[in-house]
């Protein structure tokens, strides 16, 4: 039986171990001596990883008595016993397959599982996987290492005694990288994965980049395979004629062209499966006095009081207001205190067990007064931060992860594809962006199931703290309802405004120029930027422009004067509930809440209740009002 390279446990893996065990003996339950051993509960001898998920710290007197258990055998879920038929002949035929499941699913055991089936059958003997961040690179080690399966994550080759490697797709970049994964998939039958394989797609022109090109040339095309490659997707997504990927296979439906997937499954089922939380979103709100926000053409004199609800019919009031409500610290103070009483209901919940929190922040600046007002409330042992300006932002996100406590990590965007943290069960959403995919990826980081919660029979929901905004809550809307399963593929970055959501005004087809009165189509008047005509080569729309920081907007189309004053009245406090896509009224959220001990239900899922029992109250209001004053 093949075995962990790595012996001994690293000092980090002890102290870990340790803490989790609250410094006892898993033996003799004493405290733990300051020199302790850390036992392998399945025998490195015997396949046992070197995680500390396979270990127990003991006193060196009780080692010999620790508890020694068989490997564990894989027990696959319902959808990845009906993928394996669908998904290995093909990789057993060399061929490209395409698995399609949500965020949470449990896609990298089951392409452990397939790996392990084609190595039984000779069928492929090593295995190369691509993701996108070298998080999800030691994700992948881990969680492969837990099957007998043991990837090199720092080399573009592996040892004798592994079983292949995991990079980022950033090594197709490297010609001499690339040249080494040749030879050593020509010396060995070999199985490719690539997760998140929307990163491969070309640009809206249809010119490939280096991934995309280096790709083909490693493993072939769908048409001229010259290796088995798996595809994963946390979710399909639609793409344009000049954004396909060379591994993946598209049909025509009309005008649209779409993914095939050889297998999919959705979120839904595997809710309703309890392999995936459950989802609610809670709007907060609070009174606000705005001061120099243009509401009817003209600059207001003095102060104007409003409700962030009332917002939501203006949105050039909406789009200036917000991203200043999100920062102002009541706000970001009140959310917060709303972020620790959810995570203190979930571990209540859950007897003590650990459970996490994230918070998403518009900006880095952002992020960071968000950390300040974190960690003055709950100390910095307990609050952690992972942004683009750190040197190790990677080292913090692993940090987090294994705090065997209650912790909240504040984050942008280094914390969205493949983030495999099941103990996050709270997001609090305080960002502006509404981008269908990159909500969806954040969503999944809270819908993960822990092994506590199936221990207990107690599912957590996953709850998302949002400004109760129409725009924000309609795009967490549609990812509940539906853009779970079909999302746009990410485009590239806009070459007027050079943001990922284009900022730029459409340009417009029929305006009719006010120069030369001819359509804009075959108008041919100097540009006023360069003094050119589209006919001698003016070019200025291609050069990124400076955006308004408040609006957004390209400095020349900005009709801000200047950010709005936003002062926060009061506190922000529930103002909208949706549990998987339906709205609760709030005083059905009320009357549960306030019957906690009598309907027998926890608060955690007191907003799960009021949905369940505002559906009933439909079906049969007045027998359901009767039984709710207690009357019967």
């Amino acid at each position: 039986m093949k075995r962990d390279p790595r012996r001994l446990f690293t000092p980090a893996d002890r102290a870990y171990v340790a803490a989790r065990q609250h410094h006892l003996c898993g033996v003799c339950s004493n405290s733990l001596p300051d020199v302790f051993h850390v036992h392998h509960v399945i025998p490195w001898a015997n396949g046992g990883p070197t995680t500390p998920d396979n270990a127990m710290a003991v006193c060196p007197d009780c080692h010999r008595d620790a508890p020694i258990t068989t490997p564990l055998e894989f027990k696959p879920r319902a959808w990845q016993r009906e993928a394996l038929p669908k998904i290995l002949p093909l990789l057993k035929a060399g061929e490209f397959a395409t698995l399609s499941a949500a965020p949470g699913a449990g896609k990298t055991e089951f392409t452990a599982w397939a790996f392990n089936n084609l190595r039984d059958v000779g069928a492929a003997t090593r295995m190369v996987v691509f993701g996108p961040n070298s998080h999800l690179r030691t994700q992948w080690r881990d969680v492969c290492k837990k099957r007998g399966i043991y990837l090199r994550s720092d080399s573009v080759t592996e040892h004798a005694d592994e079983d292949g490697v995991v990079l980022t797709y950033a090594a197709l970049s490297d010609s001499r990288r690339l040249e080494q994964l040749i030879a050593d998939a020509t010396e060995a039958p070999t199985l490719f994965v690539l997760d998140e394989v929307h990163h491969l797609a070309k640009s809206q022109e249809g010119e490939a980049g280096a991934w995309a090109v280096n790709i083909g040339r490693l493993v072939g095309t769908v048409d001229t395979p010259l290796h088995p490659v798996l595809n994963l997707s946390g979710t399909l997504f639609r793409s344009k004629r000049s954004e396909r990927i060379s591994t993946i296979h598209y049909r025509q439906d009309g005008n649209q062209i779409e993914t095939v997937a050889d297998y999919s499954i959705l979120a839904g089922r595997l809710i309703s499966e309890r392999e995936l939380r459950h989802i609610k979103v809670l709007g907060f709100d609070a009174s606000m006095n705005v001061e120099a926000v243009d509401l009817a053409g003209t600059t207001s004199e003095g102060a104007e009081t409003i409700q962030a609800v009332d917002l939501d019919g203006d949105q050039k009031l909406r789009s200036r207001v917000l991203p200043e409500m999100v920062r102002q610290s009541r706000f970001v103070r009140g959310i917060l205190a709303e972020t620790f009483d959810r995570l203190g209901h979930a571990s209540a919940a859950l007897q003590g067990a650990p459970v996490k929190a994230l918070v998403i922040a518009d900006d880095i600046d952002h992020a960071d007064a968000i950390y300040a007002e974190l960690s003055s409330q709950i100390g910095t042992r307990n609050s952690f931060i992972a942004h683009g300006r750190m040197n190790n932002p990677e080292k913090e996100i692993n940090r987090f992860k294994e705090l065997p406590g209650q912790g909240i990590m504040v984050a942008v965007n280094k914390i969205t594809e493949g983030y495999d943290v099941p103990d996050v069960c709270v997001l609090t959403y305080l960002r502006t962006w509404r981008a269908p995919l990159f909500i969806n990826q954040m969503v999944g980081r809270a819908m993960r199931v822990t092994d506590r919660e199936r221990e207990l029979g107690n599912y957590l929901p996953a709850t998302v703290l949002v400004p109760n905004d129409s725009e924000v809550k309609k795009a967490f809307a549609d990812v509940l309802v539906g853009a779970m399963n079909v999302l746009e593929a990410p485009p590239e970055p806009c070459e007027r405004c050079g943001r990922d959501i284009c900022a730029c005004p459409p340009r417009p087809k029929n305006k009719i120029c006010p120069r030369c009165r001819q359509s804009w189509k075959f108008c041919d008047c100097p540009c006023p930027e360069c003094g050119l005509t589209k006919m001698t080569g003016c070019a200025c729309w291609r050069k990124p422009s400076p955006l308004c920081d408040v609006c957004g907007k390209l400095l020349r189309y900005c009709i801000c004067e200047g950010p709005p004053r936003v002062e926060l009245i009061t506190d922000p406090e529930l103002a909208a509930v949706n549990v998987d896509g339906n709205d609760v009224e709030l005083h059905i959220v009320d009357t549960v809440v306030n019957s906690i001990e009598r309907f027998g239900i926890q608060r955690v899922n007191a907003e799960q209740a009021a949905a369940g029992f505002q559906e009933a109250m439909r079906k049969d209001p007045m027998s359901f009002m009767t039984w709710l004053r207690g009357e019967e």
